[in-house]
Parts: C-alpha cells; structure tokens; sequence
C-alpha cells in the first residue's frame, strides 16, 4: 500500500510512521510536512528510510499535493496548527493550514477517488459539564479559534462525503501523550518544569478534567479505522481514562 501522511514529523504524525512501518515494512510512506511549530525533524532521524520519503512542503500547494496523492492509496491528515493559546493570539495560521489546507487535500482526493482520513479533535465538543460524556451525535461548540477552524474543516471534510461521494472519514481524539510530544503541552510540560526545579502554573486549581490516550494506542487505532471504519462517518477516540490535571501533576511528581 501507498499511503501519504500529511504533517508526519509531528508527535502523532511521526508515531503514526513508525507504528505503520514496523508493522508494514513493504509499504510505501511520503510524507509532507511543512516544518512549522510543532513538527521536529529529529522525531524521524533514526526511521528506515526504505520504501519512505519526506517532501517539506505545504498542504495549501495543491499542485504538489496533487501530484503525490494521484499516486497513493490512503490520505491520513495529521496536518494542523493545534495550540490553542497561539490561536488566540494569531488565528490567522490557523485558518490558512487547517480549513484551507484540509480544502487542498480534499480536492485531490476527490479528483483521483481515494480514502481521506482526517485526524481532527475532541476539542470541538468545547468544555464537558460535570460527567458528561460525548459522543460522534453530540453538537459541536467550539470555543476558540483553534478548535473553530478544526470543527470547519470536520464540516468541510463531511459536505464533500455527501455532496461528491467522497471516501472520507473523521477521527475526533481525545488528549494524547507519549514520547516526541510538543514541550508546550501539559505531560511534557509538568516533567520539563520538575527535572528544572521550576514551578508548574496549574490553572483553575487544577480541577479542570481531561480524558488521556497514549499515542500509540490513537495511531492504532486510525489503522483500525482504515480496515473497518464507514466513509461518511466520524468516530471518537478515547480511553475512559480521566484525571483531574492537579491529580494528574501529583501523580508525575510522585514518580519522580
């Protein structure tokens, strides 16, 4: 198989990669990629470069992008501005990579009838209240700039499922950690201010709850929904796994 992974030198891009090709060594990978905040080069180095390839390019370049996907299988989307204090500050980015370039890659997959995953998010739901629970019915309500242009691209991704048939699926994940992970993100971010010796800033007492996935289990699971998964749907991916993040920061410090 061929596949084109979009945004692959980010931290579940790039354990997407090394998942598939060590367990699919015969496969083919390209990866774009256009080196942004969050991707990291060095997530890749030591990969076996056999059968894979790194383009350093921009969704947004239909031409290139075109090109490489009249020549594959499969489309999986990491690809995305994803922070969510950047966005607040400067929401231009992420309007032009997530909804302009997800449009970019949705064109070419129309064009030459390939499967499209895209890798979107949980954020969209906006805050759950109390012990709420959501699910693939629930409304989306974003509630800043990043998770809104994430829920545009999920509608545009939906509107070419139905209006053009479209091979199309949407993955929405809760929050992920594992190795390679972006140091501004809270995990990473807690065991970066311990091994300094620094204080960590807790927001609301810390009794903010979040839903926690290693990213190896999310990667397994997109493949799961290449095997399995209906075009035209969306689909949540979580652990049931929650922590409240001053619980979560008490129990870091305890195994350090």
């Amino acid at each position: 198989m061929k596949l084109l992974v979009c945004g692959g030198m980010g931290f579940i891009g790039s354990t997407f990669i090394i998942n598939h090709k060590s367990t699919n060594p015969n496969d083919h990978i390209t990866n774009v990629d256009s080196l942004t905040t969050g991707s990291n080069i060095k997530n890749l180095d030591k990969i076996d470069q056999t059968n894979y390839k790194f383009v350093q390019d921009d969704i947004t370049n239909s031409e290139v992008i075109d090109k490489i996907v009249s020549d594959v299988d499969l489309i999986v989307n990491f690809a995305a501005e994803t922070h969510v204090d950047r966005s607040i500050s400067n929401s231009k980015q992420f309007l032009n990579t997530n909804i302009l370039g997800t449009h970019s890659l949705l064109e070419s997959a129309r064009k030459h009838e390939k499967l499209f995953i895209h890798v979107s998010t949980d954020e969209l739901y906006g805050d759950a209240k109390n012990d709420e629970s959501f699910t693939e019915k629930s409304l989306l309500k974003p509630s800043n700039p990043y998770s809104a242009t994430k829920a545009a691209a999920d509608h545009l991704v939906g509107a070419y499922a139905k209006t053009f048939g479209s091979k199309c699926i949407i993955t929405r994940c809760t929050n992920n950690f594992g190795p390679y992970q972006f140091p501004e993100k809270l995990i990473p971010k807690i065991i970066s201010k311990i091994l300094n010796n620094k204080k960590m800033p807790i927001y609301a007492k810390g009794q903010n709850s979040r839903e926690w996935i290693h990213v190896r289990d999310h990667c397994e699971a997109l493949f799961m929904l290449y095997l399995k998964g209906k075009s035209g749907e969306s689909y949540n991916v979580g652990s049931g796994i929650n922590y409240k993040n001053i619980d979560l920061v008490k129990y870091i410090i305890k195994i350090f």
